[in-house]
């Protein structure tokens, strides 16, 4: 074989083993605080954090201090589960309080304000649901932008 496609060969080699060794690249699609949406609560716009996929419904604000790490402007974050159904919550890890706000459609089917670092599930119904600086007042619809 010649040099130079030795020296391909070499360059593939290493593009490969640099784009398999970059854990990074995995935790950015795991991050719940990586992109926000604007929400209409009551008509009201807010930013939130988006959580669109189960790693980071899994995730969400456990291990967090702040409604907005980031710094960003967001007061909660939105939890877009794709079908309506019984999606239940817990506060493990998760040391600020929250106001749970499940959504069907649009329509609020229900909320409740959950406790720091309790580890009982919360349940509620809806293809949605929002986490929230408790200071915000539960909304009775909410509406994606």
């Amino acid at each position: 074989m010649r040099k130079w496609a030795w020296a391909l060969v070499a360059l593939a080699i290493a593009l490969i083993a640099i784009s398999l060794a970059a854990p990074h690249n995995a935790a950015r699609s795991d991050d719940p605080f990586s992109r926000t949406v604007v929400v209409l609560l009551d008509g009201t716009p807010y930013t939130v954090y988006l959580a669109d996929t189960p790693a980071k419904w899994t995730r969400g604000y456990m291990n967090s201090t702040s409604y907005d790490p980031r710094g960003v402007g967001a007061v909660g974050m939105l939890f877009l589960f794709g079908k309506n159904s019984t999606w239940c919550f817990w506060m493990h890890d998760t040391y600020i309080p929250l106001r749970i706000v499940w959504v069907e459609g649009v329509k609020v089917t229900g909320q409740i304000v959950a406790q720091p670092l309790n580890d009982t599930p919360i349940c509620g119904y809806g293809d949605k649901a929002l986490e929230l600086n408790p200071e915000i007042p539960p909304p009775e619809t909410v509406v994606v932008k």
